[in-house]
């Protein structure tokens, strides 16, 4: 009987030790919290030629337009506050790039973050309205082929439709329910430990062991504690500028290019384009501008705090 239970404790040790090594390697090593490369992705783009886009718009502003130009503005800050850190862009032109495109980007060039940025919409609000009534004439049947003809008062009823008033950011993350196809990213991208690259165990990897599966888990998991904690200070930062914020949002069917990245991600709404205020501000080049500047050091307080403890663990190191 006892050894029966053999594997099973075998199983467990092993798995405890998997995690306490994960744990070890993510606060000893270096390189393990280091943002290496940031990839900002500009939402939709113009299919074929500047009259074709395929976004969302307001009365004036189109979102290929502003998410483009807000993008343009991050990676120019991030270029110029991080220049240690490579930032690259899914869309580099004002042309539509796929989902699947834009995802292979980020995971073949090993992104540490992905940053998606976009516009909303709320369509206009439906109300029917009674206006009065009317009389109606129908016919029942009576005797034989004869019809006998009534008339009856009815309601009569109009459509209006009014501005939606709904406004404000809001920043998503990969759905929790989702964890298996963002486990199957990691998996299928081959290098899943891409923090640990002086690790030389990890070119050597069977991706159908179970430790290893363990070990995408614990990666998955963190990845989703990371990226609500970036969507955080980025809701934060909007909120400092006296933008309304709607939150940190998990959507139901998901989102494929936050579950198809094998890296912390996010998607940030920048505002309604149905509401003229918000559309009025987010075309403005100051408007672009502060919310290209909020981003900016949303990923700044991000990158401090996840690459604090490797500083702070080098520093006392050096002491000794």
């Amino acid at each position: 009987m006892k050894k029966n239970w053999l594997p099973g404790i075998a199983s467990l040790v092993m798995l405890a030790l998997v995690a306490v090594s994960f744990t070890s390697k993510r606060n000893q090593n270096a390189g393990a919290a280091k943002i290496k490369t940031i990839i900002i992705d500009a939402g939709h783009g113009f299919k074929g030629s500047m009259s074709s886009p395929d976004g969302t718009h307001g009365a004036n502003g189109q979102e290929d337009v502003i998410s483009y130009e807000v993008a343009k503005k991050v990676v120019e800050e991030l270029t110029r506050q991080l220049p240690d850190v490579k930032i690259m862009e899914t869309r580099p032109t004002p042309f539509f790039i796929g989902l699947r495109e834009r995802a292979n980007f980020a995971n073949e060039n090993k992104g540490n973050l992905f940053v998606s940025i976009h516009c909303n919409f709320a369509p206009n609000l439906r109300e029917v309205r009674r206006e009065g009534s009317r009389t109606e004439t129908y016919y029942v049947k009576g005797k034989g082929k004869k019809k006998i003809k009534k008339t009856r008062t009815v309601p009569v009823y109009k459509t209006y439709y009014h501005p939606n008033p709904a406004n404000g950011t809001e920043t998503f993350v990969f759905a929790a329910h989702k964890q298996d196809d963002k486990e199957d990213i990691l998996l299928e991208n081959g290098d899943v430990f891409q923090n640990e690259k002086d690790d030389t165990t990890a070119f050597n990897i069977n991706i159908n062991d179970p430790i290893v599966k363990q070990q995408v888990a614990l990666w998955t998991k963190q990845f989703f504690a990371s990226s609500v904690k970036l969507a955080t200070i980025v809701e934060e930062e909007f909120t400092s500028l006296g933008r309304f914020s709607r939150g940190v949002k998990q959507r139901q069917k998901g989102i494929w290019v936050l579950q198809a990245t094998a890296m912390p991600s996010i998607l940030i709404e920048l505002g309604f384009l149905s509401n003229r205020d918000e559309e009025a501000y987010l075309m403005s080049p100051d408007g672009q501008q502060q919310m290209a500047e909020s981003i900016t050091r949303s990923i700044k307080r991000y990158r401090d705090l996840v690459e604090k403890p490797v500083v702070q663990n080098a520093a006392e190191t050096k002491r000794k």
